[in-house]
């Protein structure tokens, strides 16, 4: 008896460890499949055209990957991932972001090779601890800014062009 009830027991702590890891997905099908359950999705090099609306509909996701798409832009109501902690939407066609996306729990946000030179400053909310804008042509002025609105994030970047004075 208290050998199947140790088992029992067991058997539910594997079940519980397996299920509080949530589920990584490779595409947007497999994930709808188990929309409670994914955490990570990741569409990279999948030669989207624009951000997938279904993406919406995965409450749980805390990592996102888009990287390595034609998106030009994100919506504003990704602000309904509530535990979305991690974009990655390198070497796509941004060229700016949401300001919704300021009242996600983001901590980390990959945007090389994008077209995003300023952010606004409602994105101060966000507490960011790393940031990659690599690749991403930027005035030193431009490089400034952006590390003001983010102090305490890390911040990877190249050297400030010599573009002269843009208009933001």
């Amino acid at each position: 008896m208290q050998r199947k009830f140790l088992l029992s027991l067991l058997f539910c702590l594997v079940v519980e460890f397996v299920f509080s890891q949530g589920l990584t997905c490779y595409s947007i099908d497999e994930a709808l499949l188990h929309k409670d359950s994914v955490t990570t999705l990741i569409l990279k090099k999948q030669k989207l055209q624009s951000f997938p609306l279904e993406i919406l509909e995965l409450n749980n996701l805390e990592r996102l990957d888009i990287s390595r798409n034609y998106i030009k832009e994100i919506p504003s109501k990704i602000q309904e991932l509530k535990h979305l902690h991690y974009v990655n939407a390198a070497q796509n066609q941004l060229t700016s972001l949401p300001k919704e996306i300021s009242q996600l729990p983001l901590d980390t946000l990959i945007l090389w090779d994008n077209m995003i030179r300023v952010f606004d400053t409602i994105f101060a909310n966000l507490e960011l601890k790393y940031l990659d804008i690599r690749a991403i042509q930027m005035t030193r002025k431009e490089q400034n800014a952006i590390k003001k609105l983010f102090p305490k994030a890390r911040i990877r970047k190249d050297h400030p062009c010599n573009c002269g004075d843009r208009k933001n």
